[in-house]
């Protein structure tokens, strides 16, 4: 971060129920001390409901505040950065959530000590951000099998089994979820497929990468159309992303762009999701806004 003679105005915006191990209200004084030995004057700002953390990055972004700290997992993110967006605040990360995808793919540490050395130490970059619709995303937006698990996956089990809860939750669906049709426009070409997921960075979980093209900084998704129709295809996909193997089926289209539309039949029931949160359904159409967020990265090695 660039030093400064004077205070840096620092929002502390942090999840109480987020994650597992120590509760943040205990974890608080080390924070508030280690961010002001460095030199910033910190506000903390609990949230209380889904949604308020977006509304107190607003209402920061709007006061002046250089900076915002999103400490939790990658709801929590990804509400501050809705807040966040478009203005001049940038956020700061403290991991604190279940899988913590964001900050695996960036390189900053899940301990606590090592996240706030990384954050005072950091570098602040402007990234692009997906959306769909107008709803935006950090990391990823999905349509289909994976939009499913999300909503019928419940928050208890998702906290006790991680990552690990997902991919459990994926297989057990394979049964019953129908394979609806997508029809994926890119500019003149269409794709019929049955599954969606468009990256703005590679990792769909702490060790798997669906989308491995992705890159941070640049305004482009990196997306992957299924286009198999029954659960042998769809175990064999993730087997493959399990695997790291997956981009070699034949009935997986692979593409970059910065714009994309999903329609589907009239009536079908498609879910969507959001950096892992239940988002609506499809039809939508998802696209990229370069520079969108100021973020702080870990600073680059020399």
């Amino acid at each position: 971060m660039p030093e400064t003679s004077e205070s840096m105005r620092v929002a502390l915006i942090y999840n109480p129920r987020s994650g597992r191990g120590h509760a943040k209200d205990e974890l608080l004084p080390q924070v508030l001390t280690r961010l002001k030995d460095a030199g910033m004057e910190v506000t903390p700002r609990p949230t209380e409901r889904m949604g308020h953390a977006t509304q107190i990055a607003r209402e920061v972004a709007e006061a002046g505040f250089e900076m915002a700290i999103a400490w939790g997992g990658d709801g929590t993110l990804n509400e501050v950065a809705s807040g966040l967006r478009d203005s001049s605040t940038a956020m700061g990360i403290l991991p604190g959530g279940t899988v913590n995808v964001f900050a695996r793919e960036v390189g900053i540490p899940l301990k606590l000590s090592g996240a706030l050395d990384t954050l005072v130490g950091g570098r602040i970059v402007r990234i692009p951000m997906g959306f769909a619709g107008k709803r935006p995303f950090l990391l990823m937006a999905g349509v289909g099998l994976d939009g499913e698990v999300v909503y019928r996956l419940k928050s208890g089990f998702k906290d006790a089994l991680g990552a690990f809860a997902f991919w459990l939750d994926g297989f057990r669906l394979l049964a019953s979820y129908p394979m609806h049709p997508l029809r994926v426009r890119v500019g003149e070409k269409e794709i019929v497929g049955t599954g969606l997921i468009a990256g703005n960075i590679r990792r769909y979980g702490p060790r798997y990468t669906v989308t491995p093209d992705a890159k941070l900084e640049e305004p482009k998704l990196d997306v992957v159309v299924f286009k198999g129709k029954n659960r042998r295809d769809y175990l064999r996909y993730l087997l493959g992303i399990l695997g790291h193997f997956h981009l070699k089926f034949s009935d997986i289209e692979h593409f970059k762009t910065d714009a994309l539309s999903v329609s589907v039949d009239e009536g079908a029931r498609v879910p969507l999701q959001l950096d892992g949160e239940p988002s609506g359904c499809a039809p939508v159409e998802i696209r990229v806004q370069d520079k969108a967020l100021a973020v702080v990265l870990p600073a680059r090695e020399e």
